[in-house]
């Protein structure tokens, strides 16, 4: 073994991999002797090798990093690039984070809302522009303008709000937010006033079935709406797309901890026979099925995820090793490892952020 620090046996078993078998080509190919090739059209390699060396290895970082994430992250692209099927229209620049090619499966769609036990939230610093000749109200907040009722939209005491006031106004329960169906607790997504969002949020990853998914729904919001923290649980509403380690993502504030995995304990022994056994890499493992990471507060682009953040992280190392010409597993290996060591990351715990 390469691993002198302890690593639950499915992500070392992953990195082994990694180092091992990926082979990184300049004709903007990805080689892995188990999968298809991931790869560009060659009409497009050809315009893209008369751009400049730096652009050249930016988008062939990409590619590796989408490949690294379909693969051992998530596991969304091991069928379509199985050896023993025929080759998906899979686009390697796709956003495999949340892939919005499929289309919305309404009775799964509608059986998730119902399973939503909330019942929506104020959303605050919201001001009133205008007053409509029907009674309405234009209300504004950073580059969003939209149109309200009073009797709907406002609580009790802002009914009356004049033009410039600065009024809260109620949110339905729910967003649908690129393939997952997306259920707000009712006192919002995040506390006013808290500091930097990324530096506080965490998150818990669920592996689950399409019924597990609406079990879990169902009990989440329920207990966590009772419990009065800000959340977002988000699912996937195809349930031909819960094959992935990620089906499920819950999004919480780091000082609720202690109350989110006291309901998810609850939870989880509860609906057990509804998870499958494996996590995204780098996330901590909880149970199967189940795991913890913290959102990342060193971003290689400003919507990053977790799981993109993480494997763009080996990207880079292994970008480093190759242009370098240290191709050897145990070469590759130290050049990831000192990637994360850049970065502050704790190689025995990469689902935390660095110091």
């Amino acid at each position: 073994m390469l691993f002198d620090n302890p690593f639950p046996n499915q992500q070392q078993a992953a990195l082994e991999d990694i180092v091992n078998n990926i082979e990184i080509q300049s004709n903007f190919c990805i080689n892995h002797p188990n999968y298809q090739p991931f790869t560009i059209p060659d009409q497009t390699v050809a315009r893209f090798q008369q751009l400049p060396q730096d652009i050249q290895h930016k988008y062939l970082s990409l590619l590796l990093r989408n490949f690294l994430y379909g693969i051992y992250y998530n596991g969304y692209l091991r069928t379509p690039l199985a050896l023993n099927t025929s080759r998906a229209d899979i686009a390697p620049h796709q956003n495999l984070e949340n892939n919005t090619l499929l289309g919305i499966d309404l009775d799964f769609y509608q059986r998730l809302h119902a399973n939503n036990q909330g019942t929506g939230y104020f959303d605050p610093n919201w001001q009133v522009i205008s007053e409509e000749t029907d009674g309405s109200i234009a209300v504004t907040k950073g580059s969003l303008t939209m149109h309200i009722e009073r009797e709907i939209h406002l609580k009790r005491e802002e009914k009356s709000a004049t033009i410039g006031s600065i009024v809260a106004i109620r949110m339905p329960k729910n967003l649908r937010q690129n393939g997952f169906y997306v259920a707000v607790g009712n006192v919002g997504q995040e506390r006013q006033g808290n500091g930097d969002i990324d530096s506080k949020t965490a998150r818990i990853y669920f592996n689950l079935t399409p019924d597990g998914a609406l079990a879990v729904m169902d009990s989440m919001t329920k207990y966590l709406n009772a419990a009065a923290i800000p959340f977002t649980f988000k699912v996937l509403y195809n349930p031909s797309e819960y094959k992935r380690h990620d089906c499920g993502v819950l999004y919480f504030e780091r000082c609720d901890s202690e109350v989110v995995f006291g309901v998810m304990q609850t939870i989880y022994l509860a609906n057990r026979c509804h998870f499958r056994p494996e996590v995204p890499l780098f996330t901590k493992f909880l149970a199967p099925g189940l795991s913890f990471a913290e959102e990342p507060t060193q971003k290689f682009t400003s919507q990053e995820s977790f799981g993109m953040n993480r494997c763009q992280i080996v990207a880079n190392g292994l970008m480093q090793a190759w242009q370098n010409g240290n191709n050897t597993p145990e070469e590759r290996l130290n050049a990831i490892r000192q990637q994360f060591s850049q970065l502050g990351i704790e190689w025995e715990r990469p689902y935390l952020n660095g110091e």
